[in-house]
Parts: structure tokens; sequence; C-alpha cells
């Protein structure tokens, strides 16, 4: 099957399907009252850091979250061990004070739960990847929320002025205090 890549910044009519698209994260993903109240902004400030995929018959079936932050700020130099929380907060605070982004970091990549085992999710991580950095020596950073598949373990990402690569998994700090539950059986919406 071949499936159409599309950011919300070029299809802004698409909105409400991508937050429409069932998925499988667990509930203690979405109880985050960071995320709670920062995701839903991601797709009205930086609609360009949205992705979605639809399939042949025009039905979203993945979409995918980054942000885009400046990790080389005062006081910051390297990964926040606090997750995505931080990230996202930091992204938010350095795009009302314009300040300029230097890294972009994934926030999460989600496949409808029919369309899991397809290859989609690679698919989304690369298209992220291809997104426009800030920059030209922008870098890319690892999502930092547990997802269904990692348990509390998120992959590790080799951060290269081109993109990222995976180089394996490893235990993230802001995720090792919270291990979450295998993937909830039935499907959960994120804040809009």
């Amino acid at each position: 099957m071949e499936y159409k890549v599309s950011s919300l910044a070029e299809r802004p009519d698409m909105r409400e399907r991508v937050f429409a698209m069932a998925d499988s994260w667990p509930e203690f993903v979405l109880q985050d009252p960071v995320g709670w109240a920062h995701f839903p902004r991601i797709a009205g400030e930086l609609p360009q850091y949205v992705l979605f995929a639809e399939d042949e018959r025009g039905e979203v079936v993945a979409n995918a979250f980054s942000v885009p932050f400046a990790l080389g700020a005062d006081g910051r130099g390297e990964l926040p061990a606090r997750g995505w929380d931080a990230v996202l907060l930091w992204a938010f605070s350095d795009l009302r004070r314009g300040v300029r982004a230097d890294t972009v970091s994934a926030i999460s990549v989600s496949v409808a739960p029919h369309a899991q085992g397809l290859g989609l999710s690679a698919r989304m991580l690369t298209a992220m990847r291809e997104t426009p950095v800030p920059s030209a020596s922008a870098r890319s950073s690892p999502p930092y929320a547990p997802t269904p598949s990692t348990g509390n373990r998120a992959p590790r990402w080799r951060s290269t002025p081109t993109g990222c690569a995976p180089t394996g998994f490893r235990t993230t700090p802001g995720c090792a205090s919270t291990p979450g539950p295998g993937p909830s059986s039935t499907p959960s919406r994120r804040p809009r």
C-alpha cells in the first residue's frame, strides 16, 4: 500500500482528522500536565512540525509531532533529564521570545492500531528527519516520552548536522522513573 506524508502547514484542513486518529498511547502518558498544556500548541503554532500519513483511501494512519528549540541557549547545552516536558517548555519559551532554534526534537510518532506493523513508524521518523530544520547547523534529538513499543525506554540517537540515526537503545533519564503499562486495549486521544 502506498502512503502519502504531508504536514499540517501544507494541509491545515487535516487538523481534526490528524487528532481524531485512533492510537494506543497508555493513559499515564495522556495525563502529563505539561504535555496536556503544550502538545496541542504544536499544531497551532508549529504546523510544519506536524506530519501525517494517509493511505490510498485518504485515511490518516500515522502522525508525528516534533518541536524546534535552542539546545545551545544559556543554561542548556545538553538534553534535559526532565525529558519531553522540558523540551516542550523550552520550545514554546524560545518561540515566544524569538530565540533561534538549533535543534529539533521528536515528541511523538503514533500509528493507528489497525496499521501497526507496516513500517509506518520508520516512515514517519524518516519524514521527520527530512523536514527542514531552523538552521543549517541544527540537530535532531530523540523523543523523550515512553512509547507503547519501548515501555520506559527511548531510542538513542546520534545527532549530526544533517539529521539523526538510531544507534541502539538506552534508558532515558526522564522516563526511567515512570515505567508504564503496555499499550492500552482501547484507543485513546491526546489533547487537542
